[in-house]
């Protein structure tokens, strides 16, 4: 009798796809190579760009072949059969008793019990590393204050900047100035556009994950205001006519504040739906 040595299929070379999203080029992979997304080897070529309110996307490119499958061994039967000789059972060798030995507890040393995270910092090193956030955020609202006033200045707006509070994660900037509704924009659409460019410029100086305000002349006190009255209004009219009322597109803030106010309400629920920059909310009845 003789075996047939393993050996792997071969999928198809690897492929380019592009989409809007992730699962978009993932989609696509799958309907050309006929294949789920389990049996598919994706590698992102291009995790692709967003832009701002469309201007600057790049579709995000990934790299998708079918997996590899090894096929097991199948016995297969000579041309020539020969007589196969009974094979002698061999009697069991008479087996011994082993001792086992138990393994012996080693005692964990004080102050570092096991399961402990590695690198765990102490209070002294917390201290240090928050302090060196704080210069670093500090530093690089500096920086972005020049940014803000320069890029304002290019729309032919004059802004003078002041950094009103900072901390490791989070700063607030005032821009003062003679013409605030060229600062604030139609709904605020300018200057939440100017604190996504914000974040980015922040990261870009080593501040992951920042939290920026950006404020004029009271704007952000005023529009949440203006966004409790949306809210009390919505509320209304999902009770009046028992359907959904859809808002308009809100920066994630505003969205959370709307959240937040009617939570706790018992006649209608909230949730958002879309993508940014266009995710709005939605108050449906309970």
């Amino acid at each position: 009798m003789k075996f047939s040595l393993p050996f792997f299929s071969r999928g198809k070379s690897m492929s380019e796809y592009q989409g809007k999203t992730y699962q978009d080029a993932v989609l696509k992979a799958q309907q050309d190579l006929n294949k789920p997304q389990a049996e598919l080897t994706i590698t992102v070529v291009d995790p692709g760009r967003r832009g701002l309110f469309g201007l600057g996307a790049r579709p995000v490119k990934i790299e998708a072949v079918v997996k590899k499958v090894v096929e097991p061994a199948t016995p297969t039967l000579s041309s020539s059969p020969e007589e196969v000789a009974p094979v002698q059972q061999e009697e069991p060798a008479e087996q011994t008793p082993q001792l086992i030995e138990e393994p012996v507890a080693t005692e964990q040393p004080e102050g570092n019990p096991e399961g402990a995270p590695d690198g765990q910092l102490s209070p002294a090193e917390i201290a240090a590393r928050h302090e060196q956030n704080l210069h670093r955020m500090s530093a690089a609202a500096t920086k972005l204050v020049d940014y803000l006033e320069q890029a304002y200045r290019a729309l032919g707006v004059d802004v003078s900047a002041t950094v009103q509070s900072s901390g490791a994660k989070d700063v607030t900037i005032e821009l003062n100035t003679p013409t605030p509704g060229r600062v604030i924009g139609y709904h605020g659409r300018r200057i939440n556009a100017f604190e996504v460019l914000s974040v980015a410029f922040l990261n870009y100086q080593g501040v992951k994950d920042a939290q920026v305000t950006l404020d004029s002349e009271g704007y952000r006190a005023k529009r949440a205001q203006t966004i409790t009255r949306i809210g009390e209004r919505a509320v209304t009219d999902v009770i009046a006519s028992g359907q959904a009322v859809f808002l308009d597109p809100m920066p994630a803030r505003e969205r959370k504040l709307l959240h937040k106010q009617l939570e706790d309400n018992p006649n209608v629920k909230t949730y958002s739906q879309g993508r940014e920059p266009f995710r709005s909310v939605v108050i449906a009845p309970k």
